[in-house]
């Protein structure tokens, strides 16, 4: 997993958390968080690198969305890093690791 990402100005750190260190939704754990002002992406330990990469490029995606005052919503927002996800994948395209 990167360390860091660049969004517009920001830079974000990335954090690997351990699932009790995550927040908890009504459905249960997340996958991730992304904190604007704290310019930190968390990301939950407990699932396998096709997910905490997957979880990555949501957050990145949120990131963006604050960055460039977009309105994309959850379900958008979900349904791109799917797609993103997908065609890095689909194409032997890899995101760089540290």
């Amino acid at each position: 997993m990167v360390e860091k990402v660049k969004i517009g100005w920001k830079e974000y750190e990335i954090k690997l958390l351990e699932p009790q260190q995550t927040l908890k939704t009504g459905s249960g754990e997340c996958y991730g968080e992304i904190f604007y002002d704290e310019k930190v992406i968390h990301i939950n330990k407990a699932y396998d690198a096709e997910q905490q990469e997957a979880t990555l490029i949501h957050e990145v995606l949120h990131g963006i969305e604050d960055m460039y005052s977009l309105e994309l919503g959850e379900e958008t927002v979900t349904r791109l890093a799917k797609a993103i996800y997908t065609f890095l994948k689909d194409n032997n395209l890899e995101i760089k690791h540290s």
